[in-house]
């Protein structure tokens, strides 16, 4: 729980939903970020209450997508209300980051009054397994509370599609610096002795050493190599992303992998419409700012010209490339 994105929203408002299965999700997705999103992510047979508190309190980020009827939806108040103050009689490390997207005007959705008023009306009607988690003062207050927020994204323009995709990339912005990144790896073994090698090599001081390659025939576990190595050092970086090319796709998709890069070292506001060229330009001025040491990862390269597409020529000391 404590790498993924929880999103919050009703069902209730087609608009909002829409938003955050068919923009928001694929967004966090296409930068590396592993999403929980209410029923879609339970499977049979979950305890599916527990499941969605333990989400809500302990993910690394929490996304509440604030529309018209969200606060007059028990689960999504709920979902606000451990994601804040945590679930009853458990702890928790620490609490998520809070990134509220107000898909409609803020004045009608935090009146606290209405709020306070709407939940104290509805608790006595609600069964008693759930009236023990209603606070109505708290739960008017944990919405005035986000409004104030410096994460909070507000969309324009009536919820257009520009519009809503704008506020995807400031959510996937904020989040990524917020999620510890893991590549999946499984189950593996007799790596050890090479990781650790391979670990020294990366992290001894050396100027003319940017990072290494690793290579080889197919099957010799490159990947699974890249992979550990990037889930070692990834926590001494802020600034970090793996991105996975697909056999003989030439440069053909250069932008959707620098877009994501972008996305992924917290960079935000491009997409895929933006020439590879434009792109590219974009990461070596965001990569050579001093400070900015990055770890990254390309897997599956197979040819220069791919390199040559991907790579800035500068990079800030202190960086990383595998």
């Amino acid at each position: 729980l404590t790498n993924q994105v929880f999103v919050s929203h009703t069902g209730q408002d087609e608009g909002a939903k829409n938003f955050a299965a068919s923009v928001l999700k694929p967004a966090l997705e296409m930068a590396g970020l592993p999403v929980f999103m209410d029923f879609q992510d339970l499977q049979p047979g979950d305890p599916w209450p527990d499941k969605m508190v333990d989400a809500a309190a302990h993910s690394a980020v929490v996304v509440a997508v604030l529309s018209k009827t969200y606060t007059q939806r028990y689960w999504c108040m709920l979902e606000l209300d451990v994601a804040l103050h945590g679930a009853q009689n458990k702890t928790r490390e620490k609490a998520p980051l809070i990134i509220p997207v107000f898909y409609d005007s803020t004045d009608e959705l935090v009146q606290q009054q209405t709020i306070q008023k709407h939940w104290a009306a509805a608790m006595p009607k609600l069964p008693r397994g759930r009236q023990v988690w209603v606070d109505p003062d708290r739960w008017s207050a944990n919405v005035a509370q986000i409004k104030k927020q410096l994460q909070a994204v507000r969309l324009s323009s009536g919820g257009q599609k520009d519009s809503q995709w704008q506020a995807a990339r400031s959510v996937v912005a904020a989040a990524v610096q917020a999620v510890p990144m893991h590549a999946d790896v499984g189950d593996v073994m007799g790596f050890d002795e090479q990781e650790a090698k391979l670990v020294a090599e990366l992290t001894v001081p050396d100027p003319e050493r940017l990072g290494l390659w690793l290579h080889g025939l197919g099957g010799l576990g490159k990947t699974t190599m890249a992979k550990l190595l990037y889930n070692r050092l990834q926590q001494q970086f802020n600034h970090r992303a793996f991105v996975e090319l697909q056999h003989e796709e030439g440069c053909s998709q250069a932008a959707q992998h620098l877009v994501s890069i972008l996305q992924q070292l917290g960079a935000s506001g491009f997409t895929e419409r933006q020439s590879a060229t434009v792109l590219l330009t974009v990461l070596s001025e965001f990569v050579k700012q001093q400070g900015r040491e990055v770890l990254l990862v390309i897997d599956n390269v197979w040819e220069a010209e791919q390199l040559d597409a991907l790579l800035p020529r500068q990079f800030c000391k202190g960086t990383h490339i595998v």
